[in-house]
């Protein structure tokens, strides 16, 4: 899916001209990276190797934080599932649209240099309470009903600027139909991105539906954000083999972090393997430089460290 952005960029590249008022009108419909993006604090390289459900070891305190590391790795996939529509969008803010109609505005069709005797434009409606826009390509000469799409958005503005709730779906498997390449989405047949931006926190919803036929469950991540650095990112993976046995479980992660203070994690994993009617969870907290202040396991009587480390994060438990 990146590659077919990337050429629509192309395209975005060697136009130029004059916004309308009505134009910005329409572009404010289209979400922003400020907008969507996860703000987790640190690099991808912050902490040592190895995940957290891989451990089973006794951990001490200021031994790196493999729940941060976790979160991390949620958090980068939870921005590259997004980039290069995010990228697409941006370049389109920066050029006035092809063709102006009351109520339309079209960018292109352009040739698409990648995949010969094709063409590819990008499209936004507007209705009395929403803008949808979409993606589409068609082979050249096959006319108005040739338009297949490769992404559908929505928005729903609900006061001020870039203030609502929206809906992205990047239709993969379509795309994969159609016989253009789609990079590191080759495994997924959708992605979903819901979010709403109208009140605080913001947050912003994905989805990642597997390739039929399904070996994996759907991914499932959620964030929120509030201003001063707040932040939560959620993960949902069901009927996987987290734990020693026969059985799948469910595993859930939520992760809350301050921008300069470090953050608190909690693992849960119930169904399969674990007992029925007990969930097992780990609460896990680390400091500014990823590193655990606290750490207490569902399974076990230790605890590491103390609770009072765990910086204040009850902003985001409403």
């Amino acid at each position: 899916m990146r590659t077919c952005w990337l050429l629509l960029l192309g395209c975005l590249a060697a136009c130029g001209g004059n916004f309308s008022n009505d134009d910005l009108e329409f572009l404010n419909a289209l979400p922003t990276r400020e907008d969507l993006s996860s703000k987790l604090p640190g690099s991808s390289g912050a902490v040592s190797e190895g995940g957290l459900h891989q451990r089973s070891d006794a951990l001490a305190v200021g031994e790196p934080s493999q729940l941060y590391r976790d979160t991390r790795e949620a958090s980068d996939a939870f921005n590259s599932g997004m980039d290069g529509l995010l990228t697409l969008l941006e370049e389109i803010r920066k050029l006035p649209p092809t063709t102006r109609e009351p109520e339309v505005r079209v960018w292109g069709p352009w040739p698409d240099s990648n995949h010969p005797g094709h063409e590819v434009r990008f499209a936004m409606q507007r209705q009395p309470d929403r803008f949808n826009y979409v993606l589409q390509y068609r082979r050249e000469g096959s006319g108005e009903e040739g338009w297949w799409s490769a992404v559908e958005g929505a928005f729903q503005p609900d006061g001020g600027l870039r203030k609502g709730t929206g809906a992205v779906r990047l239709l993969v498997k379509e795309t994969k139909d159609h016989g253009f390449e789609v990079g590191g989405l080759a495994n997924l047949d959708l992605l979903e991105i819901v979010y709403q931006t109208r009140a605080l926190p913001i947050t912003v919803q994905m989805r990642f539906v597997p390739a039929l036929p399904q070996p994996a469950s759907e991914l499932l991540y959620a964030y929120r954000e509030i201003p001063g650095g707040l932040g939560e990112m959620g993960f949902l993976l069901e009927d996987t083999d987290i734990l020693p046995g026969t059985q799948k479980e469910d595993l859930a992660i939520i992760s809350r972090w301050t921008k300069d203070r470090g953050g608190v994690g909690i693992i849960a994993v119930t169904g399969g393997d674990v007992p029925a009617g007990f969930t097992a969870t780990q609460v896990e907290c680390w400091d500014a430089s990823f590193r655990i202040t606290y750490m207490k396991r569902s399974w076990e009587t230790a605890v590491v460290g103390r609770a009072s480390a765990c910086p204040d994060v009850s902003a985001l438990e409403q």
